[in-house]
């Protein structure tokens, strides 16, 4: 990944940032082009829109074979992706839509530890049933924290009003 000490290797600059990016694993993402480019395609959009990070989150899934492709693809172009995802949380009347940033650990050594915590998060449910903006996970906020602190590796949570 184009690190960050190298975007800001001269001191400290304005950087545009997306922390909300739908992919195509999104069940709810259009892409119309020609699939051959889609990668590609997808992180010139990024680019002409002057975004220099961003963080993939779809809706209640991680697809480990698209963020590792759309991460080589944006790292070429010194866009730093990173892993995430939008999580629907089973609390209050209409539950609350939680953007999830994971560290790189989550991916080290080229496993995904991200996907697991999905399946543990929606327990009970397959992904047709939670794989959309309106599924809701199995567990509260409080649980959900618990839950990824339970992983040892560094997350960010950021409650949204998506």
């Amino acid at each position: 990944m184009a690190a960050i000490e190298d975007i800001v290797a001269n001191g400290s600059r304005w950087l545009r940032a997306d922390f909300h990016l739908h992919s195509g694993a999104d069940k709810e993402f259009r892409y119309d082009g020609d699939d051959n480019y889609y990668y590609s395609s997808y992180v010139d959009t990024l680019k002409i829109a002057g975004i220099h990070i961003g963080l993939i989150a779809n809706h209640n899934k991680f697809d480990p074979d698209e963020f590792k492709t759309l991460h080589k693809t944006a790292k070429k172009r010194s866009i730093p992706l990173l892993p995430g995802v939008e999580l629907s949380v089973n609390d209050g009347a209409n539950g609350i839509h939680t953007l999830i940033v994971f560290s790189d650990k989550w991916l080290a050594n080229g496993q995904d530890h991200i996907s697991p915590f999905l399946t543990a998060i929606f327990a009970g449910k397959t992904p047709d049933q939670y794989e959309n903006k309106n599924g809701r996970s199995s567990f509260n906020l409080i649980e959900t924290i618990r839950k990824l602190e339970g992983y040892h590796k560094d997350f960010f949570p950021d409650l949204c009003p998506c």
